[in-house]
């Protein structure tokens, strides 16, 4: 049971309440009309595609004890109502609400956050290996999976609506899980799903093309990053500091704009950087490296491969320099690591052609992941397997195709989820780039259409030689297929597997 106080009213940003709120006591928390039940609180919000205020008939009709909506009802409506109270956000009224119904929990827990295009999966997987190995029992929320020492459930949302968070947060704490890292998406913080966490800590990887169907513009989308990091993390008083990727242009504006402490790495001598890359080594099987940090010479030796996972771990180590922790049990921890699902994962086999799955699903991922194999290969031969998503970002389609034959020796293009568009329509929209990449020289490899993902695969596979490498790009961890009408169990991971052993 919750009640609604001056100071839970103020955080909704309440413009007006009628009737005497402060004697409800309430259970419940939810923005869909068919799961009131008396002692519920009620959200209704204005959405970009359903204004859910046409629902609130079916909310007072199901018991709701509470109604919180983003316009006030007409005189005549308002008699028949229980009461309610008009806030200037529904999004972040539910929040608030839902913090408040699960009993603030982010309030006792030390909470890390991981934004950015590219490594947040990795990133936050890291971090929670670290705390492991720190002895402290960590909570993970992100695309892959949510998960918490005793129990595991299947992700669905890189960022869980605020709800479902809560009352997460709260489990863990009741078993006694005090510690938790969570991917922050950009929708997440645009919806603003996590308006009532208090973070303790964040990180910055990157920003780079995505999600522009959502946000309609590149600025757009990197607002929504970078207030985080302005709004939503200075909220917590006590917080410990922020990690950036000073390699990237957006750290600039988040050190000038965020109001918490700021340090960041580099992986090319920027002077500026606190944590700074002095020595790598690294092939197909792991990687070696050094990295000065204010808390001294750090030395890692870890399975994980490429520079991209280097500046995962040093953000990772990052954060547990701010936090405080034995960074010596912290990077033990990120050593015990034996894999990233689908975050350059090498698909176990004897066979003599290495191939790899990753996430890579924009045209930046493609060129670092192809980038940081190419150096691996030797004398061997670099394959790209890859499609563009359905029903998302139009724009990027011609760039990945270019990024691929840029960057590998030959490509096969292939669906990925089509969705609910034409496979063959995004394939061409790839193909369109790679055209362009030849008709200026810059190509380097050949290339070739096989649209049935499955096939793609075990042709990529076949055809190479002893030696080479095969990367099979775009859905790293997902476990199926989705498509028009129908959705399919697929695994790159599996495919590949079956083909190798062949």
């Amino acid at each position: 049971m919750f009640r609604i106080d001056p100071e839970l009213l103020q955080r909704m940003d309440a413009i007006q309440v009628h009737g005497d709120v402060a004697s409800l006591r309430l259970d419940h928390v939810t923005a869909d009309s068919r799961a009131v039940h008396p002692g519920s609180v009620w959200v209704a919000m204005s959405g970009t595609k359903v204004d859910s205020h046409g629902f609130m008939g079916a909310a007072v009709s199901a018991g709701a004890a509470l109604i919180v909506c983003e316009r006030a009802p007409d005189s005549t409506s308002a008699e028949a109502l229980p009461p309610f109270v008009v806030v200037r956000d529904g999004r972040q009224a539910i929040a608030e609400l839902a913090a408040a119904a699960a009993g603030n929990p982010t309030r006792k827990m030390s909470l890390s956050a991981v934004l950015g295009t590219d490594g947040k999966t990795s990133t936050a997987m890291i971090i929670e290996a670290g705390l492991s190995g720190c002895g402290l029992p960590a909570g993970l929320l992100g695309t892959v999976v949510y998960r918490y020492p005793g129990r595991v459930l299947e992700s669905s949302l890189t960022t869980p609506d605020p709800v479902t968070l809560q009352q997460f947060f709260a489990e863990m704490l009741a078993t006694g899980v005090a510690d938790a890292v969570m991917e922050v998406s950009s929708h997440a913080v645009h919806q603003r799903r996590v308006e009532s966490c208090l973070f303790d800590c964040a990180v910055f990887t990157n920003l780079t093309r995505d999600h522009l169907d959502y946000h309609g513009s590149v600025e757009a989308y990197r607002e929504a990053k970078v207030r985080f990091f302005t709004e939503v993390l200075p909220r917590n008083p006590a917080a410990r500091g922020v990690v950036v990727n000073d390699d990237d242009p957006v750290s600039d504006e988040i050190r000038s704009r965020c109001p918490v402490k700021v340090i960041g790495w580099t992986l090319v001598g920027n002077p500026r950087s606190e944590i700074r890359l002095v020595r790598l080594s690294s092939s197909t099987d792991g990687t070696s490296f050094a990295f000065d940090t204010p808390w001294g010479l750090i030395e890692v030796s870890t399975v994980l491969i490429g520079r991209h996972n280097v500046a995962n771990i040093m953000a990772a180590v990052g954060v547990a320099g701010l936090r405080g922790l034995s960074l010596d049990r912290f990077v033990a921890g990120i050593e015990s690591m034996k894999v990233i699902p689908g975050r350059l994962e090498r698909v176990a086999s004897s066979n003599p052609v290495k191939v790899f799955v990753d996430y890579a699903h924009t045209p930046k991922a493609i060129e670092s992941v192809l980038q940081i194999l190419r150096p691996l290969v030797g004398a061997g031969r670099l394959h790209i397997v890859f499609g563009a998503g359905g029903d998302r970002d139009q724009g990027k389609r011609p760039l990945m195709g270019r990024a691929a034959v840029v960057n590998a020796d030959h490509a096969v293009v292939c669906s990925d989820n089509p969705r609910g568009e034409d496979p063959m329509a995004i394939i061409d929209a790839i193909v369109g780039g790679i055209r362009e990449a030849e008709s200026e020289g810059v190509a380097r490899g050949t290339w070739e259409i096989v649209e049935d993902r499955r096939a793609a695969i075990n042709r990529a596979i076949r055809n190479a030689r002893p030696g080479d490498v095969v990367l099979l790009a775009g859905k790293g961890h997902e476990v199926e297929q989705k498509f028009r009408d129908h959705t399919i169990r697929f695994s790159d991971v599996e495919v590949a597997g079956e083909t190798l052993g062949k």
